[in-house]
Order: structure tokens, then sequence, then C-alpha cells
């Protein structure tokens, strides 16, 4: 059971958030807060929770410096960034201050849930939106160095060239008439050899190394 908290200042959407997230059998939503203040308030919890469901235009305390707060007193916890914003330095602040995932909240419920289900086994899932404009990002900040020979076989050349043009796993199991099992290990094994434990870890490799 993965067990979640939610940081939502919009009462509607907080409550949509719990309703929809909870009812699903394999997440358990312990509690949900107006406030980034309150949760950590709460220090030290009780109950941990795997994965924190983050706003980032909280009131008072922005949900960018509670990831930081929250991170540095528990490492562990996951925080999925979930916003309306689109802003490449709100993205890279969100990221370095230990976000692990930042997604959009027009993002469908099911994709949602799934994103939760890939944190936690693991994953670090950014929405394609938020991918192309962490790569525009990292053109803009990167010189390329020199490029590596990373052994990929082609079919890995091509889940690679999908990863870095922001398809999902569904999108790219559709292009590459693959089960989304076989594109998880095809991601697993370049994330492997690329020594990258990350999309943007990643994304940033793919950029520096101009491996597309």
């Amino acid at each position: 059971m993965i067990k979640l908290s939610i940081i939502e200042d919009i009462d509607e959407v907080r409550q949509g958030l719990k309703y929809l997230i909870g009812a699903d059998p394999d997440i358990q939503v312990l509690k949900t807060y107006s406030k980034a203040e309150n949760f950590i308030d709460s220090f030290p919890l009780f109950t941990t929770p795997d994965i924190i469901l983050m706003d980032i235009g909280l009131p008072g305390m922005s949900g960018i410096e509670a990831t930081r707060i929250i991170k540095k007193a528990y490492p562990d916890i996951d925080i999925l960034i979930l916003t309306i914003f689109e802003e490449e330095k709100k993205i890279l602040n969100a990221i370095q201050a230990g976000a692990t995932g930042y997604i959009l909240k027009n993002t469908r419920p099911g994709d949602l849930v799934s994103q939760i289900k890939s944190i936690y086994s693991g994953g670090s899932p950014i929405s394609p939106q938020i991918a192309r404009k962490i790569l525009d990002e990292f053109r803009k900040e990167t010189k390329t160095i020199e490029k590596k020979e990373y052994n990929l076989t082609n079919r890995e050349k091509e889940i690679l060239r999908s990863i870095v043009e922001g398809l999902t796993y569904r999108e790219i199991s559709m292009k590459h008439s693959i089960a989304s099992s076989t594109v998880k290990k095809h991601i697993l094994h370049i994330y492997r050899k690329l020594e990258v434990n990350s999309k943007v870890e990643f994304i940033k490799k793919v950029m520096d190394e101009n491996l597309v």
C-alpha cells in the first residue's frame, strides 16, 4: 500500500485529488493539508508518507521551499510537484529542491495515479511538456562534451530518442509496437548503461554528450 499525503490550498482540488487517488486500492491517502506549514508543523511525523503530492503556488511558504525543508528532514519521502506552472525557472528550482517528479494539473486522473505508482517503483515522472522545457533549458546552459560509446542497441537508441521527444511509456509502447513492460525494461537498461538514476539526469547527459 502506497501511503500518500496531499498539500494543496484550493479546497475543491484537494478534495477531488483525495477522492480520485484514494479510489485506487493500492494507494492510501493519509491526510491532506491546505498549507505546507501545517504539514511541517506536524514534525516529527507519526506516520511517514511514501509520497507527497505538492502544489507549488501555496499561500505562505511555497511548494519549492517546503520541498527543500521536507527533503532535508525526511530524505526518503518522494515529492511529486503538481502545478499549472510551466516556467523553466520554477521547474528547475523544484527539481533542485529535491522533487522527484513534476507534472501538470491537467494530467488525466488515470495518468496521475500511474505517475504516483511510477515514483513508488523508483521512477521520476515528468510531463512531456515539462521534459521539453527542461531540454530547452539545458540547451541554453550546457556545452557539448565528447560523445561516449555506451553500447546501446538499435532498439535502445529508438527508445532513447522517444524519451527525449517527451513521449510517455504508453506512447512509446504504441509507437514501437511493444508492450509497456518491455518499454520499462529497455529504459532500465538505458539508465544503467548511461549511469543515471532519474529522467532529469538522463536528459542532462543526453544533451551534454549529444546522444541524439
